[in-house]
């Protein structure tokens, strides 16, 4: 189960609710230029000791660092009319129009800093050939704390702080996008420096836990192990409030090898949100393949109450019935599955398989007993236990007739009957077929 992508259409959502609220800054072309010159004369500072020893020096340097990274992105925004376009970005060296495979219009915009792609009269992505900063929110970050750690008198405090809560918008934004866009390790990057300024004391201990959760997804999803459950932990620690979190923390844990604490997790979630089928499910699941019937069963009866007429359920309980020998329920589980649906084959054959194998059973322990009306009393009754069987197995052949089980298990149940017209039939049938698929009774 992926439910990764559950979240895309969040992220998606929060982004565009995240870069309404930026306002645009006129003239990129103009800008860029200028934004170099400032860059250079800032790079030179970072080796100048009187510079460098100055909290305003990082400062401005932090905010440089945030205006590069913006340079383009207001006013190239997905979505932006290509006509706002030709306003804000004058002069292209070309301008090329082409189709691509839906038979979308694609027009090229190219300059000597970058290429612009309008698909259908809207932007749809571009491209910088000059960036003037390979990681401007990185620069940004570690600016800022070279402020704050030369800010000894406090004076800056307050524009430090207004520059960090920047900071983290950008870096959500940043981080939003690099997930829709499979990017997640630098998603991951950017959505744990958010943590990293959060953890901060002149942020006053906020927590955002929404975020905390996306750095774990963005860290799942790029293969960071370590990475993502540390931030799933977090998560939980802060109360994110989501019963997901706890289906992600089982997968984590199981794959760190620890089944305990994977189960611990599922379990918590379920106390949690008693009602959400992931976490039941997944409980369900677990017990199943770890052979441990009656806590299996107790879960699965539980999530039958939230969703009463869900076959998979009902069956689940019918097999457990069926592996802890107690015939009458399985049976009467089963019928469940028939009465919802039909021509549901497996609820037919396994009933059908059920009888076979206890008349089987019935007919081996007859055999032991020496007493004559005793052995013909208990051969009667394991023998009408096939002839139950019998119409189980013909309906089951009805609905999927090519079933080499199926078919297999009918001829031995007309052998058996006398049927020898209907035993040659079936044993014809069986001939017929390709190879095997599935064993018989």
């Amino acid at each position: 189960m992926n439910k990764a992508k559950l979240y895309v259409s969040v992220l998606v959502l929060f982004l565009t609710a995240a870069l309404q609220a930026q306002e645009t800054t006129g003239g990129p072309l103009t800008n860029f230029p200028i934004y170099q010159s400032k860059l250079k004369k800032s790079d030179e500072g970072t080796t100048d000791e009187k510079k460098n020893s100055s909290a305003k020096f990082w400062m401005s340097r932090a905010e440089l660092m945030m205006d590069i990274f913006e340079l383009h992105r207001n006013a190239l925004r997905k979505g932006t009319d290509a006509f706002q376009v030709e306003l804000t970005y004058p002069g292209a060296k070309s301008k090329t129009e082409s189709s691509d495979a839906e038979g979308n219009k694609v027009v090229e915009y190219d300059y000597d800093i970058l290429t612009i792609k309008v698909v259908n009269g809207k932007v749809d992505s571009y491209v910088e050939k000059v960036k003037l900063c390979e990681d401007p929110l990185n620069q940004a970050l570690l600016s800022l704390e070279k402020a704050q750690e030369t800010d000894v008198e406090g004076k800056l405090t307050k524009r430090i702080l207004s520059n960090y809560n920047r900071l983290k918008d950008l870096l959500k934004n940043k981080g939003i996008e690099d997930y829709v866009d499979s990017k997640f390790e630098s998603s991951y990057k950017e959505f744990a420096a958010i943590d990293v300024i959060n953890s901060k004391a002149i942020m006053g201990g906020i927590v955002n836990d929404t975020l905390l959760f996306y750095a774990a997804m963005a860290a799942s999803e790029g293969g960071m192990l370590d990475e993502s459950l540390n931030y799933f932990e977090k998560a939980e620690a802060n109360h994110y409030a989501d019963p997901d979190l706890y289906y992600f923390l089982k997968n984590k844990y199981f794959e760190k090898g620890d089944t305990a604490k994977g189960v611990a997790a599922l379990e918590k979630g379920f106390n949690l949100y008693p009602d959400n089928q992931t976490v039941l499910v997944e409980l369900i699941n677990y017990f199943l393949t770890k052979g441990k019937a009656d806590a299996a069963l107790e879960y699965i009866q539980i999530a039958q109450k939230g969703d009463p007429k869900n076959m998979s359920f009902i069956f689940a309980e019918a097999t457990l019935y069926d592996k802890m020998k107690d015939m009458d329920k399985a049976v009467a589980t089963y019928e469940k599955c028939i009465a919802l649906d039909p021509t549901y084959f497996n609820a037919y054959y396994n009933i059908g398989v059920m009888y076979y194998n206890k008349a089987v059973d019935d007919l081996q322990a007859a055999n032991s007993i020496k007493d004559g009306k005793q052995y013909s009393a208990a051969k009667e009754a394991a023998e009408a236990l096939l002839k139950k069987a019998l119409p189980y197995m013909e309906k089951a052949h009805e609905i999927n007739a090519e079933d080499r089980g199926t078919l297999e298990s009918l001829k031995t149940l007309y052998y058996r009957d006398g049927n020898i017209e209907k035993y040659n039939e079936v044993k014809a049938k069986l001939e017929s077929l390709p190879e095997p698929t599935k064993g018989g009774l």
